[in-house]
């Protein structure tokens, strides 16, 4: 029986790691001797809320069961938005703690040349009409395509926001951004413009608000692209607005090693 589009679907298991991770969060920022500016514990528990919120709502029932448009909607948010807040919101020291537990693995997959092909790769593939349609019919597949999509958006998003000493240089963070929204973007357009309703699970799925599956489907793809333009030109800015300052500083390096030196 299908449950009404207003009653919530709990996971318990990202309720659980979203406690585990918020209360883990919060003892290190306790246990730091430095401050830590407010943005930051707002930006991490704003991404937990994001991917809690997401799986744990009414959101989760219409998504997994009547509308395609609320389940890119529910992706999105959590592999576009929380991800980054995540990232944004952990301290230099912590980013550092995370790197250094990793290890080599982890320098690796969240490398620029290795972390763009993951994130592509893995948000073309978990999009692809027979897996999601299988993942729809199975609620624990559908769990691990909600695990993948926040596992591979925190690899995407990590070296643009690092600041480890071998990050990558900020260039090379704008072109790796710029390449992973051209990259994407293509699916969205798909969804925004085609005929023909992709995934057989929506097509024959109870139907709400007057949205027919095609419309749906076009309705979410327009969501998709508009979100991924807004969330990726916003990390365009920032990083030219980044290296603006660092050529900046180094404009005021350069005249003060000349002025020393008496030019």
């Amino acid at each position: 029986m299908t449950p009404a589009p207003t009653s919530f679907t709990f996971e318990p298991f990202f309720l659980a790691l979203a406690v585990f991770v918020g209360v883990t969060y919060v003892k290190h920022l306790r246990a730091s001797s430095s401050r830590v500016p407010w943005w930051r514990p707002a930006a991490f528990l704003g991404g937990l809320l994001l991917i809690a919120l997401s799986l744990n709502s009414p959101l989760e029932t219409i998504a997994a069961h009547y509308l395609l448009l609320m389940h890119l909607l529910q992706n999105v948010a959590i592999a576009d938005w929380a991800p980054p807040l995540l990232v944004i919101g952990l301290t230099p020291a912590m980013r550092a703690s995370i790197a250094r537990l990793g290890g080599r693995p982890f320098a690796k997959i969240t490398h620029p040349k290795i972390a763009l092909p993951i994130w592509l790769v893995g948000w073309y593939v978990i999009h692809l009409t027979i897996i999601y349609d299988f993942a729809l019919e199975n609620s624990w597949a559908l769990n691990v395509e909600h695990a993948v999509l926040i596992a591979i958006g925190l690899v995407f998003w990590w070296p643009v926001f690092s600041d480890e000493p071998h990050a990558p240089a900020t260039l090379t963070r704008l072109a790796y951004v710029l390449a992973g929204f051209v990259g994407s973007v293509f699916l969205g357009l798909a969804f925004t413009f085609s005929g023909d309703a992709f995934y057989d699970f929506y097509a024959s799925a109870p139907r709400l608000w007057g949205l027919s599956a095609q419309q749906d489907q076009n309705f979410g793809g327009i969501l998709m692209t508009s979100e991924q333009a807004l969330v990726f030109l916003g990390a365009l800015a920032y990083l030219l607005a980044k290296l603006f300052r660092e050529e900046t500083a180094k404009e005021r390096e350069l005249a003060e090693q000349q002025r020393r030196a008496g030019y």
